[in-house]
């Protein structure tokens, strides 16, 4: 969508929640990792911590390679469509094969590199506590801040790593899965849409496109049979947001791969 559009995304499946979840911890990671400065290091490195709570619950490795397999053979089939770009295709479809690849060279539980680093254990333990990390707590984390930059910026890739293929593989989802619907403009009437969702093709992604200008967002709710958007407007961030009453036109995109 353009720059004139703020956009709101609403998954509707868990594996795609994930992606999303792990894309946005890696957004945060890259931010922090360029900055200079002890505060960002350590935003950087909790962020690592945060993206290693969120991956030690459930197998998000064998969920990636299934729904890479999956993208890779409903695009494979559409190979000798006559209105494919087949040399853009096949870069695509390049690109899912050492994404698998990629996936296949992670060893073991992904996280577990971590849980042999003493000094990442003891920070994470003490994050809970509401200002556990001071000096005075972690002396060893004092210490680590006290380096120069390039040496910090050198452990956060270590310890990133693994995630980092992750990252990779996930934007090949997630781009395919985004282009895969075309945003068409809708209206909201009285600030309210509801739609049905089709039962013969599974939608994975619904994108919101609001007129970046406009003081609302949406909020988007969803099940398996229909999904809904109400649009609600800021007065001021301090008070309770309210519903828009007039009819909003937006711009509507269903993903389905």
């Amino acid at each position: 969508m353009s720059a004139k559009y703020q956009t709101f995304e609403q998954p509707l499946n868990e594996r795609i929640r994930m992606c999303l979840r792990v894309e946005t911890l890696m957004k945060r990671f890259h931010y922090f990792e360029t900055l200079k400065g002890d505060w960002s290091a350590y935003s950087a490195l909790l962020t690592v911590l945060e993206l290693t709570s969120l991956l030690e619950r459930g197998d998000l490795k064998q969920e990636l390679m299934k729904e890479l397999e999956r993208q890779h053979t409903a695009l494979k089939a559409l190979v000798e469509h006559q209105d494919i770009d087949r040399s853009k295709l096949h870069i695509i479809l390049s690109k899912q094969k050492h994404g698998l690849e990629q996936l296949h060279s992670l060893d073991g539980k992904l996280g577990e590199h971590l849980k042999r680093a003493d000094f990442l254990l003891g920070i994470k333990q003490r994050t809970s506590i509401p200002g556990g990390s001071c000096d005075f707590d972690l002396p060893q984390l004092r210490f680590w801040l006290n380096q120069e930059h390039e040496q910090r910026v050198e452990d956060l890739q270590e310890w990133v790593a693994p995630y980092c293929k992750l990252e990779n593989v996930i934007e090949l989802i997630l781009r395919a899965i985004r282009d895969s619907a075309s945003g068409r403009p809708v209206v909201a009437d009285n600030g309210f849409y509801q739609q049905s969702l089709d039962t013969k093709q599974s939608t994975q992604l619904i994108r919101i496109g609001v007129d970046a200008s406009a003081a609302i967002y949406p909020e988007i709710s969803a099940g398996k049979h229909r999904y809904s958007v109400r649009f609600m407007r800021i007065d001021s961030i301090e008070m309770m947001p309210t519903q828009v009453k007039d009819d909003v036109e937006f711009i509507l995109s269903r993903c389905a791969l």
